[in-house]
């Protein structure tokens, strides 16, 4: 089946992103979110998600924005001096040279999953903020977890559709998450649910200011594998995101596309079935 889960990263992080999330699934082109537990909005996030049982909602996994859910004395690893979660490129490094123990990626895992169960909700799957898991070290963690738990876990497969172009610092990132994502699938093979296709609009190069159906159409015109995901950052204006993301002008224009119904219509016209992680797998492991 053409099946297309379209997730709204960042479900809680701020007001403006929950407000646009809302308005997008309205207008018929989302279909899932994922909700950051430390999110100054986390607690509105799922008061949302309450009212539109619909929307498929999983845990945003998060080790580079604002404070643990675990206490901080046991993952000391995970933290910079202030007792906050540093930046990707420190978290990267400290992988790299193997200062970070599985075990305590897993405490903060399991801290955050009880955070999203009080919340009242019961996530659909699991993927993370800036694609943190794809490094090998986090993704066995949350991967045995979602394998004994039967949840879904994010692949973030790297797209690029006919004629786009990126700059040099990306192209390289992308060559390495590719890697990763190699990497990944051969070590879980069989054990896991995940998406088998992943597109967002970063796929297009750099991003233009003002997005229309055209953009979307092109993104999903070239998938060939199901269920694919497409991955969207929104906000109601750019200055809503500020200090939280470098992508508020993103996320702005993604709004104003997907509020619009511009999606929804690629999707009907592509003949695509939404569906969120909950609810997009006939069959078992992939």
């Amino acid at each position: 089946m053409k099946t297309l889960i379209v997730n709204a990263d960042d479900f809680g992080l701020c007001d403006g992103v929950n407000a646009a999330i809302i308005d997008a699934y309205g207008a018929g082109g989302l279909s899932s979110a994922t909700l950051l537990v430390n999110g100054r909005a986390a607690a509105a996030a799922a008061a949302l998600a309450r009212h539109h049982p619909g929307l498929g909602v999983g845990l945003h996994f998060n080790l580079t924005l604002g404070q643990p859910s675990a206490e901080p004395a046991e993952v000391s690893d995970l933290l910079d001096a202030a007792g906050a979660f540093p930046s990707r490129t420190e978290l990267a490094r400290r992988l790299l040279r193997g200062r970070v123990s599985a075990a305590q990626i897993g405490r903060e895992l399991e801290a955050q999953l009880a955070a999203f169960a009080r919340l009242g909700l019961r996530p659909t799957h699991i993927d993370s903020h800036q694609h943190v898991h794809a490094f090998p070290p986090v993704f066995d963690v949350l991967a045995r977890v979602c394998a004994e738990r039967s949840l879904p876990l994010r692949q973030p497969w790297v797209a690029r559709p006919g004629g786009a172009r990126a700059r040099l610092g990306r192209t390289l990132r992308s060559a390495a998450l590719r890697w990763m994502n190699w990497r990944n699938r051969r070590h879980w093979h069989g054990r896991l649910r995940s998406n088998r296709a992943f597109t967002s609009v970063f796929d297009l190069g750099l991003p233009p200011a003002r997005l229309d159906a055209g953009h979307y159409r092109s993104l999903l015109g070239a998938v060939s594998a199901f269920p694919c995901e497409l991955m969207v950052h929104l906000s109601r204006r750019p200055e809503d995101v500020d200090g939280l993301t470098r992508i508020g002008g993103v996320s702005y224009a993604e709004w104003r596309c997907l509020a619009s119904g511009a999606l929804a219509e690629v999707i009907a016209e592509q003949g695509w079935h939404l569906r969120s992680y909950g609810n997009a797998f006939d069959g078992g492991p992939g």
